[in-house]
Parts: structure tokens; C-alpha cells; sequence
């Protein structure tokens, strides 16, 4: 069960069923598919917008993760301390009440790992993102109605769910909102004592990268979604075409201020890991390697940072540091409240 209090919507409200099993007359007109739509009206539209089609069942990425584990185990999700977690929160909900807040849900893919079989039987889900597309989300079958709520929220504001939450989890999505400090404070309100807290965020490229990058979001966030998926095909196809160049670049010493280290790169791990986002990979095709693209390019906000800055969040908040996990692409911290 969860209880929300929404502004607007007069006393709390208990949910003791998931939406797609129960109407309630507090939320009519409110309810799509599994989800409540608990927002009047969307401050950041764009955003909104961008990711009702990227998760959206057009797209069908929810799809495409359950069937190809493989291909996903290319992606920061399962190259960070994300698996690891996860076996922990399911291992603790088998015996122990278990709330997990999922904030920016996207299409339900940490949904789909938690309620892998055997479904932990005290594990309670809520999932929460400023899109459309909620209703969309397919719940796993083997899971109980009453351990599955979908929220449109935006995450940037305290999730209107009075009870605390044991683990919150900001899955590579905090750096695409306004103010991402401010979001990180309205994930802390939500956190249990002793509670835990795990967030993935974008890494610092390079200085040319960095740059480029900016250049590109400044004129492609601009476009629509048609018009920026298609460009997206652009960006892929460049990638697809360095791939096959079996040619190497070397560089004879390091360059600090560009940000280049000394030695042997293929090409196109060069231009995308220094120059430009290229992404293709032959597991995903043409489509959703062109999603990967606009994922990256189009949305209006993309902060990336250093786990230092991280870091000195869970310290203010109160939270003590216990992993840190980077690559190239995010930093991941995991913190318990003291």
C-alpha cells in the first residue's frame, strides 16, 4: 500500500491495489493503462515529450531489453553496481517489507529486474517519470497487483508518497533535470532512515568532447522528435562507417589541455570517446542505435560530472558513501543514511 498527498487533490489517498486493478474517483480521468497521472501540467515539456518516445511502446525498448540480454550488457546499466544491488533489495524483500522508489522510470527496465522469478514475495515498487507513456509499461506477470504503482511525477519535487522509502534509485537520469542538486534533495526526502540511496550520473568527457557535445545539444535539442530521430539515423550511420575503418590512430605523447592521452586508438573508438557521440552497435540495429543518439543529444538538459561533486551531495545530505563505480560514460554512488 502507498498513500499519496497531491495538492489539488483534497485528503490522502491509500492505494492498496495498482492502478490498472482498481478505479478511483479521486484520479479520474487520471488513469492510463497501469499509471496515475498525478501532474495538472508539465513545466518541462520538452522533456516530457522527448521521452514519451523513446519509451514509448513505438519504440518498444521494454521489449527489446527482455529479449536481448546480451546486447544490454553494453549499456552503463549493467555495466555499473546496478545487478549487484538489485540481488540485494530481492535477497532482503524474500523476508523483510521492502519499498523501492524508482525515480524516472523511463519504460520499467529496474522493474523488469526486480521482479525476475522467483518475484520476492515483500517487495513493494514504485515506479515515477515525467512522461507520457507510463500506461505503456508492461508489468510482469508473475508479480502481485498490489507491489506495482506508476506515478507521472515530475522528480524533481518530493514524491507525493508519505511513506519512506528503503532504497531510491536515480538511474542514469538526474543530470537530464533542471537543477540536478535540487533533485538529488527531493530523492533525499524520500529515503528511510538507514535508508539507501543509488544514483548514476553522467561522467566528464574530455575538453573537445565536452565542447563538441555542447555545440551539438545548443542546435539539437531544438528539433522536434521526428526531426531530431531522424538526424539521430545520422549519427549512427557516421558510427556504423568508422567501425569498419581497421586502420589505427597513434598519438605520440599526451595532450593535457584537449585531454588526450599518448597511445594507439582505433578510429572510432578515437573520434567517440574525444570528438563527437557516433554510437552504433550491430545488436542493437539501425533503429535503437539511432535511439541511443538521441537519447544523448536531444534532451534539453545533459549535466555530466565528476565524483567529487557527488560525493560532496551525500555528504551534505547526511548519506555515508559506501561505492563508488565509474567508466567512461556515468559515475555510480550508493549511499546509506546516518
Amino acid at each position: 500500500m502507498i498513500t499519496l498527498e497531491v495538492p489539488g487533490f483534497g485528503s490522502s489517498v491509500k492505494l492498496e491495489r495498482s492502478a490498472n486493478a482498481a478505479s478511483f474517483p479521486q484520479f479520474r480521468g487520471r488513469l492510463s493503462g497501469s499509471s496515475i497521472d498525478l501532474i495538472d501540467s508539465v513545466a518541462d515539456v520538452r522533456t516530457a515529450e522527448h521521452y514519451a518516445l523513446q519509451w514509448g511502446a513505438s519504440i518498444g525498448f521494454q521489449n527489446f531489453a527482455r529479449d536481448n540480454p546480451d546486447a544490454m550488457a553494453y549499456t552503463p546499466s549493467r555495466q555499473l553496481g546496478w545487478s549487484e544491488l538489485f540481488e540485494r533489495i530481492r535477497e532482503r524483500a524474500r523476508t523483510v517489507p521492502t519499498r523501492i522508489y524508482d525515480a524516472a522510470c523511463g519504460c520499467g527496465l529496474i522493474m523488469d529486474e526486480l521482479f525476475r522469478d522467483p518475484v520476492p514475495e515483500q517487495l513493494l515498487y514504485v515506479g515515477a517519470d515525467i512522461h507520457g507513456s507510463l500506461g505503456e509499461i508492461s508489468v510482469p506477470r508473475n508479480a502481485q497487483p498490489e507491489q506495482i504503482f506508476f506515478l507521472r511525477w515530475d522528480i524533481s519535487n518530493p514524491i507525493p508518497v508519505i511513506e519512506p522509502f528503503d532504497f531510491v534509485i536515480c538511474r542514469s537520469s538526474i543530470h537530464h533535470t533542471r537543477e540536478p542538486a535540487h533533485t538529488f534533495g527531493s530523492l533525499v526526502r524520500a529515503v528511510a532512515p538507514t535508508g539507501r540511496l543509488a544514483i548514476t550520473a553522467y561522467a566528464k568527457k574530455c575538453r573537445l568532447r565536452e565542447l563538441n557535445d555542447d555545440a551539438i545539444r545548443n542546435e539539437f535539442s531544438k528539433l522536434s522528435n521526428e526531426e531530431a530521430l531522424k538526424a539521430a539515423g545520422e549519427f549512427m550511420v557516421l558510427g556504423k562507417a568508422l567501425q569498419a575503418v581497421s586502420e589505427r590512430l597513434k598519438v605520440e605523447r599526451d595532450l593535457e589541455w584537449l585531454g588526450i592521452r599518448a597511445g594507439e586508438y582505433g578510429i572510432q573508438d578515437f573520434i567517440y570517446d574525444h570528438m563527437i557521440k557516433c554510437w552504433f552497435n550491430p545488436m542493437f540495429g539501425e533503429k535503437l542505435s539511432s535511439i541511443v543518439n538521441f537519447d544523448w543529444y536531444h534532451p534539453t538538459y545533459a549535466y555530466r560530472f565528476d565524483t567529487v561533486t557527488l560525493r560532496n551531495w551525500f555528504a551534505a545530505a547526511g548519506f555515508a558513501v559506501e561505492r563508488i563505480i565509474s567508466t567512461k560514460a556515468q559515475h555510480y554512488l550508493e549511499g546509506v543514511r546516518i
